[in-house]
């Protein structure tokens, strides 16, 4: 049904949010541009949807290439590491501190350092966000 959300739907997860482009060969020029094109968009794909919102919201979506995996980040749920990937992550994370799920309602909380925590609550009717 359009319009309706189900709070017992929505993804949440505390694994990093990563991103790696296309791996074939590409000239120096076509590189740069797939990166420039695709690199914020894909990434906020990558995350879950109330951290993306949020992202968007306070204008957190700066990236960053990183050659080491993140802090809490998962090989049996992400994969093996491969430094020879082009891997990029949110310059500045956001930290899962809290999930509540219920069947009407899902509520989450996330820090961010610089923004500090945010309450984010989902429902069949509404979302609700608020600085805590």
């Amino acid at each position: 049904m359009s319009g309706f959300i189900d709070p017992e739907t929505v993804y949440v997860d505390d694994l990093p949010t990563i991103w790696s482009p296309v791996q074939e060969e590409l000239t120096e020029g076509e590189r740069l541009q797939e990166i420039n094109l695709q690199a914020t968009a894909s990434l906020l794909w990558a995350a879950d949807a109330p951290e993306a919102v949020l992202r968007l919201l306070l204008n957190e979506t700066e990236i960053e290439q990183v050659f080491e995996p993140p802090s809490g980040y998962d090989p049996r749920q992400q994969g093996e590491w491969n430094a020879s990937f082009l891997t990029f992550a949110f310059k500045h994370p956001i930290r899962l501190k809290s999930i509540k799920r219920q069947p009407d309602r899902l509520e989450v909380v996330y820090s961010l350092e610089a923004a500090g925590d945010w309450w984010i609550e989902i429902t069949p009717e509404s979302v609700s966000i608020e600085r805590v």
